[in-house]
């Protein structure tokens, strides 16, 4: 009997961390528009933002989300953003960052194949990408004459004249 009370005992004591909740508060909105409706991530912002003039930031207040170039004036969207067609197709998706778009954006046509595809970064579109590794390698480009060629004709126009 007094091991029974020992265990019931020690177990009281115990605090259990199996569930437990996240440090963070995870705050999804939902937007219902006529012709699409929004679902976006609020992921709190550990410190306060000082926007950069060049950057557009998408923040959310008033039931609505906002773009403005360098600066915001509420909760900046931080985690998944989704919008969906009525017949809910995805139409948008992809990652906040402090209000910044980061991470690969895709865009769907509305009958769900796939439009357009982005990379962004910190707020920035990323266009310029490396040539594939067979490209870059030395061995396989061609060398190209047109300088040799360039002063041939140079010579042999010389000659005319």
């Amino acid at each position: 009997m007094r091991y029974i009370i020992l265990i019931v005992l020690s177990f009281l004591f115990i605090k259990a961390h199996g569930q437990q909740m996240p440090d963070y508060v995870l705050d999804k909105i939902r937007i219902t528009e006529p012709e699409q409706t929004i679902v976006a991530e609020l992921l709190p912002v550990s410190s306060n933002i000082a926007a950069k003039s060049n950057l557009h930031y998408c923040w959310y207040s008033a039931n609505a989300i906002h773009e403005t170039q360098g600066g915001y004036s509420g909760h900046l969207l931080n985690g998944l953003y989704s919008v969906f067609y009525l017949n809910k197709n995805l139409k948008e998706q992809g990652h906040f960052r402090k209000g910044l778009k980061d991470g690969i954006w895709r865009n769907w046509k509305e009958d769900g194949s796939l439009a357009t595809t982005t990379t962004w970064k910190r707020g920035l579109e990323i266009t310029d990408k490396k040539p594939s590794f067979w490209k870059r390698l030395p061995l396989l480009h061609k060398k190209t004459k047109s300088t040799d060629s360039v002063s041939k004709v140079k010579e042999q126009t010389k000659k005319y004249q």
